[in-house]
Protein backbone atom coordinates (compact mmCIF):
# COMPACT_ATOMS: atom_id res chain seq x y z
CA UNK A 1 0.00 0.00 0.00
CA UNK A 2 2.71 2.28 1.01
CA UNK A 3 5.18 1.14 -1.82
CA UNK A 4 7.04 4.63 -2.93
CA UNK A 5 6.08 3.69 -6.33
CA UNK A 6 3.49 1.35 -7.65
CA UNK A 7 1.45 1.12 -4.32
CA UNK A 8 -1.27 3.90 -2.92
CA UNK A 9 1.28 6.17 -1.87
CA UNK A 10 3.37 6.03 -4.76
CA UNK A 11 0.20 6.84 -7.19
CA UNK A 12 -0.98 9.60 -4.58
CA UNK A 13 2.19 11.31 -4.84
CA UNK A 14 2.05 11.24 -8.57
CA UNK A 15 -1.16 12.48 -8.69
CA UNK A 16 -0.69 14.82 -6.11
CA UNK A 17 2.81 16.56 -5.84
CA UNK A 18 3.47 18.70 -3.64
CA UNK A 19 0.71 17.23 -0.68
CA UNK A 20 1.06 17.63 2.75
CA UNK A 21 -0.24 14.14 3.33
CA UNK A 22 1.54 11.87 6.11
CA UNK A 23 1.52 7.81 5.09
CA UNK A 24 2.62 5.45 8.18
CA UNK A 25 2.80 1.70 7.38
CA UNK A 26 0.28 -0.54 9.84
CA UNK A 27 0.88 -0.47 13.33
CA UNK A 28 -0.13 -4.10 13.29
CA UNK A 29 2.33 -5.59 10.72
CA UNK A 30 5.28 -3.63 11.69
CA UNK A 31 4.41 -5.20 15.41
CA UNK A 32 4.42 -9.04 13.59
CA UNK A 33 7.37 -8.00 11.68
CA UNK A 34 9.28 -6.82 14.85
CA UNK A 35 8.51 -9.82 17.16
CA UNK A 36 9.26 -12.00 14.64
CA UNK A 37 13.16 -10.86 15.54
CA UNK A 38 12.86 -11.97 18.97
CA UNK A 39 12.88 -16.30 18.04
CA UNK A 40 10.89 -17.89 20.75
CA UNK A 41 9.04 -20.35 18.71
CA UNK A 42 11.06 -23.44 20.10
CA UNK A 43 9.67 -22.51 23.55
CA UNK A 44 6.30 -21.61 21.96
CA UNK A 45 5.73 -24.89 20.31
CA UNK A 46 6.50 -27.18 23.22
CA UNK A 47 4.31 -25.11 25.64
CA UNK A 48 1.44 -25.26 22.83
CA UNK A 49 2.00 -28.81 22.25
CA UNK A 50 2.13 -29.44 26.49
CA UNK A 51 -1.13 -27.61 26.92
CA UNK A 52 -2.73 -29.23 23.72
CA UNK A 53 -1.58 -32.97 25.11
CA UNK A 54 -3.59 -31.84 28.44
CA UNK A 55 -6.44 -30.39 27.00
CA UNK A 56 -7.05 -31.90 23.37
CA UNK A 57 -7.83 -35.58 24.80
CA UNK A 58 -11.32 -35.25 26.87
CA UNK A 59 -10.17 -38.55 29.53
CA UNK A 60 -6.73 -36.82 29.99
CA UNK A 61 -7.92 -33.08 30.52
CA UNK A 62 -10.79 -34.47 33.48
CA UNK A 63 -7.97 -36.37 35.42
CA UNK A 64 -5.49 -33.28 35.27
CA UNK A 65 -8.40 -31.22 36.69
CA UNK A 66 -9.34 -33.17 39.18
CA UNK A 67 -5.33 -33.73 39.97
CA UNK A 68 -5.07 -30.43 40.75
CA UNK A 69 -7.90 -30.35 42.44
CA UNK A 70 -7.11 -33.04 44.91
CA UNK A 71 -3.88 -31.16 45.14
CA UNK A 72 -6.17 -27.84 46.29
CA UNK A 73 -3.71 -26.02 43.37
CA UNK A 74 -4.79 -21.99 42.85
CA UNK A 75 -5.34 -22.93 39.24
CA UNK A 76 -7.79 -25.23 37.89
CA UNK A 77 -6.26 -25.33 34.33
CA UNK A 78 -3.62 -24.72 31.46
CA UNK A 79 -4.42 -21.82 29.36
CA UNK A 80 -4.72 -22.05 25.31
CA UNK A 81 -2.49 -20.26 23.36
CA UNK A 82 -4.64 -17.97 21.22
CA UNK A 83 -3.70 -16.63 18.11
CA UNK A 84 -4.60 -12.94 19.23
CA UNK A 85 -1.90 -10.38 19.34
CA UNK A 86 -2.95 -9.27 22.92
CA UNK A 87 -4.45 -12.90 24.32
CA UNK A 88 -1.07 -14.90 23.46
CA UNK A 89 2.01 -16.36 25.29
CA UNK A 90 3.15 -14.88 28.17
CA UNK A 91 -0.37 -15.39 30.30
CA UNK A 92 0.23 -19.19 28.67
CA UNK A 93 3.64 -19.17 30.08
CA UNK A 94 2.89 -17.81 33.38
CA UNK A 95 0.29 -20.51 34.18
CA UNK A 96 2.68 -23.44 32.91
CA UNK A 97 5.39 -21.76 35.08
CA UNK A 98 3.18 -21.57 37.86
CA UNK A 99 1.70 -25.15 37.65
CA UNK A 100 4.86 -27.13 36.76
CA UNK A 101 5.27 -29.14 39.65
CA UNK A 102 2.02 -30.08 39.54
CA UNK A 103 2.05 -31.04 35.54
CA UNK A 104 4.97 -33.48 36.19
CA UNK A 105 3.32 -35.02 39.02
CA UNK A 106 0.54 -35.86 37.14
CA UNK A 107 2.56 -37.27 34.40
CA UNK A 108 4.60 -39.05 36.66
CA UNK A 109 1.46 -40.73 38.17
CA UNK A 110 0.24 -41.43 34.44
CA UNK A 111 3.45 -42.90 33.75
CA UNK A 112 3.92 -40.61 30.72
CA UNK A 113 7.01 -38.83 31.91
CA UNK A 114 7.91 -38.24 28.53
CA UNK A 115 5.32 -35.67 27.90
CA UNK A 116 6.63 -33.02 30.32
CA UNK A 117 10.61 -33.92 30.31
CA UNK A 118 11.20 -30.31 29.37
CA UNK A 119 9.42 -29.31 32.82
CA UNK A 120 12.59 -30.65 34.52
CA UNK A 121 15.45 -29.80 31.81
CA UNK A 122 17.48 -26.52 33.36
CA UNK A 123 17.91 -24.95 30.48
CA UNK A 124 14.57 -24.96 28.94
CA UNK A 125 13.04 -23.80 32.15
CA UNK A 126 15.70 -20.84 31.62
CA UNK A 127 14.47 -19.77 28.10
CA UNK A 128 10.93 -20.27 29.66
CA UNK A 129 11.45 -17.58 32.44
CA UNK A 130 13.08 -15.58 29.45
CA UNK A 131 10.39 -15.53 27.15
CA UNK A 132 7.96 -15.07 29.98
CA UNK A 133 9.39 -12.06 31.16
CA UNK A 134 9.72 -10.56 27.57
CA UNK A 135 6.37 -12.10 26.23
CA UNK A 136 4.23 -10.12 28.90
CA UNK A 137 6.18 -6.74 28.66
CA UNK A 138 5.15 -6.87 24.76
CA UNK A 139 1.84 -8.02 25.60
CA UNK A 140 1.00 -5.14 27.99
CA UNK A 141 2.07 -3.06 25.09
CA UNK A 142 0.29 -4.87 22.49
CA UNK A 143 -2.53 -4.73 24.89
CA UNK A 144 -2.33 -0.69 24.64
CA UNK A 145 -2.03 -0.54 21.02
CA UNK A 146 -5.02 -2.87 20.52
CA UNK A 147 -7.30 -0.54 22.69
CA UNK A 148 -6.09 2.72 21.89
CA UNK A 149 -4.25 2.47 18.14
CA UNK A 150 -6.57 5.00 16.64
CA UNK A 151 -4.97 7.75 19.16
CA UNK A 152 -1.10 7.97 17.59
CA UNK A 153 0.16 9.87 20.68
CA UNK A 154 -0.98 7.12 23.34
CA UNK A 155 0.53 4.72 21.04
CA UNK A 156 3.73 5.80 20.66
CA UNK A 157 3.73 6.65 24.39
CA UNK A 158 3.31 2.88 25.22
CA UNK A 159 5.81 2.41 21.84
CA UNK A 160 8.48 4.53 23.61
CA UNK A 161 8.07 3.27 26.99
CA UNK A 162 8.46 -0.53 25.88
CA UNK A 163 11.43 0.31 23.79
CA UNK A 164 13.18 1.95 26.79
CA UNK A 165 12.23 -1.38 29.32
CA UNK A 166 13.72 -3.42 26.72
CA UNK A 167 17.44 -0.98 27.07
CA UNK A 168 16.77 -1.52 30.88
CA UNK A 169 16.14 -5.69 30.54
CA UNK A 170 19.34 -5.47 27.80
CA UNK A 171 21.75 -3.23 30.26
CA UNK A 172 20.62 -5.41 33.39
CA UNK A 173 21.24 -8.66 32.12
CA UNK A 174 24.69 -7.75 30.43
CA UNK A 175 25.23 -7.40 34.28
CA UNK A 176 23.80 -10.04 35.32
CA UNK A 177 21.00 -8.31 37.29
CA UNK A 178 17.92 -10.49 37.10
CA UNK A 179 15.53 -7.82 38.98
CA UNK A 180 13.41 -8.10 36.68
CA UNK A 181 13.18 -11.62 36.00
CA UNK A 182 12.77 -13.35 39.27
CA UNK A 183 12.15 -16.76 37.68
CA UNK A 184 15.35 -17.11 37.08
CA UNK A 185 16.47 -16.73 40.56
CA UNK A 186 14.74 -20.41 40.95
CA UNK A 187 16.98 -22.09 38.72
CA UNK A 188 20.05 -23.31 40.24
CA UNK A 189 22.61 -22.32 37.50
CA UNK A 190 22.15 -19.46 35.45
CA UNK A 191 23.79 -19.78 32.04
CA UNK A 192 25.48 -16.80 31.21
CA UNK A 193 26.09 -17.44 27.98
CA UNK A 194 22.35 -17.49 27.35
CA UNK A 195 21.91 -14.46 29.13
CA UNK A 196 23.99 -12.80 26.92
CA UNK A 197 22.63 -14.31 23.43
CA UNK A 198 18.99 -13.05 25.21
CA UNK A 199 20.52 -9.64 25.68
CA UNK A 200 21.69 -9.58 22.33
CA UNK A 201 17.99 -10.44 21.29
CA UNK A 202 17.07 -7.82 23.43
CA UNK A 203 19.27 -5.29 21.72
CA UNK A 204 18.11 -6.55 17.95
CA UNK A 205 14.17 -6.08 18.88
CA UNK A 206 14.85 -3.10 20.13
CA UNK A 207 17.08 -1.70 16.69
CA UNK A 208 14.17 -3.83 15.03
CA UNK A 209 11.36 -0.85 16.61
CA UNK A 210 13.68 1.58 15.98
CA UNK A 211 13.90 0.94 12.32
CA UNK A 212 10.03 -0.20 11.63
CA UNK A 213 8.78 2.61 13.04
CA UNK A 214 11.02 5.56 11.96
CA UNK A 215 7.99 7.21 9.95
CA UNK A 216 6.49 7.62 13.70
CA UNK A 217 9.71 9.95 14.65
CA UNK A 218 9.46 11.85 11.41
CA UNK A 219 6.53 13.26 12.88
CA UNK A 220 6.67 13.27 15.87
CA UNK A 221 7.04 17.19 16.21
CA UNK A 222 4.16 17.77 14.17
CA UNK A 223 2.17 15.09 16.83
CA UNK A 224 3.28 17.43 19.74
CA UNK A 225 2.28 20.19 18.49
CA UNK A 226 -0.96 18.75 18.77
CA UNK A 227 -0.78 16.65 22.13
CA UNK A 228 1.73 19.24 24.13
CA UNK A 229 0.74 22.35 22.32
CA UNK A 230 2.07 24.54 25.74
CA UNK A 231 4.65 22.79 26.27
CA UNK A 232 5.79 23.08 22.65
CA UNK A 233 9.49 25.90 21.64
CA UNK A 234 7.63 27.88 19.81
CA UNK A 235 10.37 28.73 17.66
CA UNK A 236 10.93 24.66 16.74
CA UNK A 237 7.36 24.65 14.60
CA UNK A 238 6.23 25.79 11.36
CA UNK A 239 6.52 29.38 10.94
CA UNK A 240 2.85 29.94 10.36
CA UNK A 241 2.41 27.86 13.61
CA UNK A 242 4.88 29.73 15.78
CA UNK A 243 2.74 33.26 16.53
CA UNK A 244 -1.03 31.25 17.15
CA UNK A 245 0.80 29.14 19.28
CA UNK A 246 2.05 31.81 21.55
CA UNK A 247 -1.04 33.35 21.86
CA UNK A 248 -2.59 29.76 22.41
CA UNK A 249 0.76 29.50 25.21
CA UNK A 250 -0.32 32.94 26.96
CA UNK A 251 -4.02 32.06 27.79
CA UNK A 252 -4.21 30.78 31.05
CA UNK A 253 -7.82 29.97 30.30
CA UNK A 254 -7.19 27.99 26.96
CA UNK A 255 -4.15 26.16 29.20
CA UNK A 256 -7.21 25.12 31.18
CA UNK A 257 -9.65 23.91 28.76
CA UNK A 258 -6.63 22.04 27.04
CA UNK A 259 -6.22 19.97 30.16
CA UNK A 260 -9.50 19.46 30.76
CA UNK A 261 -11.44 18.82 27.70
CA UNK A 262 -10.55 16.18 25.22
CA UNK A 263 -7.90 17.12 22.48
CA UNK A 264 -10.21 17.11 19.63
CA UNK A 265 -12.66 18.99 21.30
CA UNK A 266 -10.52 21.33 22.57
CA UNK A 267 -9.00 22.20 18.95
CA UNK A 268 -13.15 22.53 17.66
CA UNK A 269 -13.30 25.20 20.32
CA UNK A 270 -10.75 27.32 19.29
CA UNK A 271 -11.66 31.08 17.45
CA UNK A 272 -11.43 29.95 13.85
CA UNK A 273 -10.10 33.35 13.09
CA UNK A 274 -7.23 33.68 15.93
CA UNK A 275 -6.43 29.70 15.55
CA UNK A 276 -7.15 29.33 12.04
CA UNK A 277 -3.53 27.20 11.61
CA UNK A 278 -3.76 25.48 14.45
CA UNK A 279 -7.03 23.93 14.19
CA UNK A 280 -5.90 23.69 10.11
CA UNK A 281 -3.27 21.13 11.91
CA UNK A 282 -5.12 19.35 14.20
Amino acid sequence: MTGKKSGFLGLFNQNYPGNIVVFLHCVIHQDALCKSSLNMKPVLDAVVKLVNTIRSRGLTHRQFRDFLQSVQSEYSDVLYYPKVRWLSAGCVFERVWQLKDDIVSFFHEKQCSAECEMLEDTEWLFELCIFHRSSLSYEQFECQDAREKSIYRRYLAHLKAFKLKLNLFAGQLAKNDLSHFSRLNSIPSVNEEKLKNYEDGLKKLHFEFERRFQDFSAIQTELDIFTMSFNVNCEAVRSDLQLELIELQSNNHLKQSFLNMPKLEFYKSLSKVSFRNLISHA
